[in-house]
């Protein structure tokens, strides 16, 4: 019984923490009672491009990798404390015309340069708003 209580117990933090659970473990009723839904990272295509991507925010740079997650939550790469934002609010994918954003369902949306979008090609200058927190994307 203490077993079972601990399996229980496992399963619950995780999710808590935005890690993705087993596919066994996954039920329509926990899928849909998430705070946020689950992600998915998509592996793009690989570019012979030379070039790195940032995100610039008020207190620096940040070097986007692929499958980089923005949000509140303890799983993400930028961690904000903005409570206007997400556990994981929104992904950032390398594809072979550059980087893609992705709003993962989020609350309260996200916005490319003023206009809010479920994705988005960027740019480079892009500003990002995600809650009250802007970034800006670039390119060197």
């Amino acid at each position: 019984m203490i077993e079972s209580f601990k399996t229980w117990l496992q399963t619950r933090v995780e999710k808590f923490r935005g890690k993705p659970l087993e596919k066994a473990e996954v039920s329509k009723s926990v899928h849909d009672a998430a705070p946020t839904k689950r992600y998915k990272i998509v592996k793009g295509t690989e570019d012979d491009s030379t070039l790195e991507s940032y995100l610039i925010t008020d207190s620096g740079e940040v070097l986007l990798q692929p499958g980089f997650l923005v949000g509140r939550g303890m799983s993400c790469h930028l961690k904000l404390t903005d409570p206007g934002t997400s556990r994981v609010h929104a992904s950032f994918n390398r594809i072979r015309e550059g980087w893609i954003l992705k709003d993962n369902l989020s609350k309260n949306g996200t916005l490319v340069n003023g206009e809010p979008v479920q994705s988005a090609l960027l740019r480079p200058g892009d500003q990002i708003q995600i809650g009250q927190t802007l970034l800006v994307y670039e390119e060197r």
